[in-house]
């Protein structure tokens, strides 16, 4: 246990939203991403999506019941699809990658990420910061959450303002898990059955509560630093070549960030250029999966959703045709 918490702490995100690190980095990213927007229309071209065919949505959660009971917090993380796991390192599995955005919705760069998801057909799971969708100023942030569950991608609690859980117990937890369950299953109409601790941090009594919940603590095992990062095209390098260095993983970016939504739909078009190289080599392709996958009750895998495993199965199947699109068509002269 011990050496598990000193695990946990040794990885880093970004500030909390509306600190000034967090203000300073946006700034930063989004110059980066606006002077290297227009750097070429081949880059551009890249961008677009292959297979514009329509792609089976995913079960993300447990079905919603007809009246959430808002008053009882236990019904509102009943999940068994998703809650109640043992906790997710991100390396249960080779060959499959799970992309995982935190801090969000923000109304500014989401949708750009949730964009070039579809387009890819790829899931993903959005951890929610719950202080941006509440009050008036949350009513885009209320949208877009809609959005994303009409989609079918999965969502977690990422607690209410992102603080640092490392130390903390009784009325921080609830302030930070508890009402951002009670935040997030009445606004999603649907139990919430886990939980992402800011920076990764989370004391022995936080973990107490997660399990008293029935919340599986979410972690990864590919960190892309995309928060601090300045340069697109080295981040859209860093990322597809961490994934590759370890055949898949669970991915941690951040929907909020700018360089993010700017290069999310380069670093897709990277996997899929990937998986065609590797089709053509015979070789088994890093399949994009939902966070399902790496779902586990001690050492044994659960049994996935029958339209999730129908999604990685399309996946699949559609891939050699999308791959014969990227093809380049052979030159007049060449042809000749």
């Amino acid at each position: 246990m011990l050496l598990a918490a000193l695990a946990t702490t040794a990885r880093a995100e970004p500030a909390p939203p509306g600190s000034s690190a967090g203000s300073s980095a946006g700034s930063s990213a989004r110059s980066s991403a606006g002077s290297s927007a227009g750097s070429s229309a081949e880059a551009a071209e890249a961008a677009e999506p292959r297979d514009t065919e329509a792609r089976p949505k995913q079960v993300a959660t447990a079905t919603p019941p007809a009246a959430l009971d808002g008053k009882s917090l236990r019904a509102l993380t009943d999940d068994p699809v998703v809650g109640n796991a043992s906790r997710i390192e991100g390396d249960e599995r080779k060959g499959l990658v799970a992309f995982t955005f935190d801090d969000g919705p923000n109304p500014d760069t989401t949708p750009a990420v949730i964009d070039a998801l579809e387009k890819y057909g790829i899931p993903a799971t959005f951890f929610v910061v719950t202080q941006r969708i509440t009050g008036k100023h949350g009513e885009k942030g209320r949208e877009i959450l809609a959005r994303e569950l009409a989609e079918g991608f999965l969502v977690g609690s990422h607690s209410v303002t992102h603080p640092n859980l490392k130390h903390a117990a009784g009325e921080q937890l609830t302030r930070e898990i508890d009402a951002s369950i009670r935040t997030l299953a009445v606004q999603a109409n649907r139990p919430i059955g886990m939980f992402r601790p800011p920076y990764g941090a989370l004391s022995p009594s936080g973990r107490v509560r997660l399990k008293k919940l029935g919340l599986t603590e979410v972690f990864w095992s590919v960190d892309t630093l995309d928060w601090k990062a300045h340069d697109p095209e080295r981040l859209r390098r860093k990322v597809m070549s961490m994934i590759k260095h370890d055949d898949g993983g669970v991915v941690l970016m951040h929907d909020v960030k700018p360089i993010t939504a700017h290069v999310i739909a380069e670093v897709l078009d990277d996997l899929e250029a990937e998986n065609c190289a590797r089709l053509a080599a015979s070789r088994e392709p890093i399949l994009p999966v939902s966070l399902h996958y790496f779902l586990r009750d001690g050492k044994t895998p659960r049994d996935l959703p029958a339209a999730v495993k129908q999604r990685t199965d399309a996946y699949k199947a559609a891939l050699p045709e999308r791959c014969a699109r990227r093809a380049p068509e052979p030159s007049q002269h060449a042809a000749k």
